[in-house]
């Protein structure tokens, strides 16, 4: 199973919705205003569950809700961070951080609570494909990254 997730821009805010069908995908796509992210989730890391799709709001919950709004930034994610549990427990003991309760985990969701608690700046480290898109800016981290007739994508396939 696989599912999708998108984010776009409303005035000051992030907006996003994730758990959808690919032919919601291509409505959204028909619809929605420039710039936005589109993610096709095939699950490498956690289940394959509509609320372990991307996005995830960069933010102490790191929610899965299936849609949403921010301020902030959301985190997509292509690959597999295979030592996010042990980081995210690390966090928990050496910071004294408490893991959000509700929703299950994987390594994305892991990443967008970590960037919460120390800084965007964090995702430099994770050496992943990572796009974190905001209000007003898009940051892209690791590589390879590919541009096809201009649009940002993480593989080829």
């Amino acid at each position: 199973d696989w599912g999708g997730g998108m984010a776009w821009r409303e005035g000051n805010l992030v907006k996003w919705r994730k758990g959808l069908e690919e032919d919601e995908m291509q409505e959204l796509c028909k619809s929605l205003p420039l710039p936005y992210v589109a993610h096709f989730r095939i699950p490498s890391c956690g289940d394959d569950s509509m609320e372990m799709c991307h996005p995830f709001p960069i933010h102490a919950e790191a929610s899965t809700a299936l849609k949403g709004s921010t301020k902030g930034m959301v985190l997509f994610h292509n690959g597999h961070w295979k030592d996010w549990s042990y980081w995210a427990m690390q966090s928990t003991v050496v910071r004294g951080l408490k893991i959000p309760a509700d929703g299950r985990w994987t390594d994305s969701r892991a990443m967008a609570w970590m960037a919460a608690h120390y800084g965007i700046g964090f995702l430099d480290l994770v050496d992943q494909k990572i796009i974190a898109f905001g209000p007003t800016e898009i940051k892209v981290y690791g590589s390879p990254w590919y541009d096809v007739s201009n649009i940002l994508v993480s593989n080829k396939l």
